[in-house]
């Protein structure tokens, strides 16, 4: 049985499109009048839910803010997707596993075949202005791009600016700040590339 917390009837804009909201267990919803969610294929929140738990499922959706479901995705329980105001994030056929946070004031998109495992972050902001001595920010925002088919290991940081290249694989508790490309093994803090063309299922 599913449990919406907090949200109206709907709250948000929701698009013509084929898809649907699934929602399983406690689920909260907190979204902007203002904001959009394009459903074209399904979207699942408190996916894969143990049984007698009261874990909590977060969407939060502010102004102006624009979450496009190209295909099937899935928040599994207890995670968290939190779009500020005027940001865009555009989701594949991919998942969340539990306890994983996704923050997006910017741009965030995640292809097809993703599998984002436990406890992994995905910011596109600092969240704070660094300012320099004259008064001027040093630290944008900046997009991030998941292409298909990457694999993040548990606990793993992704930055701003960041690409992760098709196929790639980021190592549990890494910390992504560049670019990693397609069909390579990532590491570390920072995380470096430690192996090339490499394949997973």
């Amino acid at each position: 049985m599913s449990e919406i917390l907090k949200t109206q009837t709907p709250p948000y804009r929701l698009s013509d499109g084929t898809g649907k909201l699934h929602c399983q267990g406690r689920v909260c919803i907190d979204a902007s009048p203002s904001a959009t969610l394009q459903l074209h294929e399904d979207f699942f929140l408190g996916w894969n839910l143990r049984n007698g738990s009261n874990a909590e499922t977060y969407l939060k959706l502010h102004d102006g803010a624009v979450l496009t479901v190209h295909h099937t995705f899935k928040a599994f329980f207890a995670s968290s997707i939190e779009l500020f105001a005027n940001a865009h994030l555009e989701l594949g056929n991919s998942y969340i596993n539990s306890g994983s946070v996704i923050s997006c004031k910017k741009h965030i998109v995640i292809g097809d075949g993703v599998a984002i495992a436990r406890n992994v972050a995905i910011y596109d902001s600092d969240m704070h202005m660094l300012i320099d001595p004259s008064g001027n920010q040093t630290n944008s925002d900046a997009p991030i791009v998941i292409e298909d088919h990457v694999w993040i290991g548990f606990g793993a940081i992704i930055l701003k600016g960041v690409t992760l290249g098709t196929g790639c694989v980021i190592g549990a508790g890494a910390v992504v700040t560049h670019d990693i490309p397609p069909y390579c093994i990532a590491v570390g803090n920072p995380a470096k590339v430690i192996c090339e063309e490499a394949q997973w299922k």
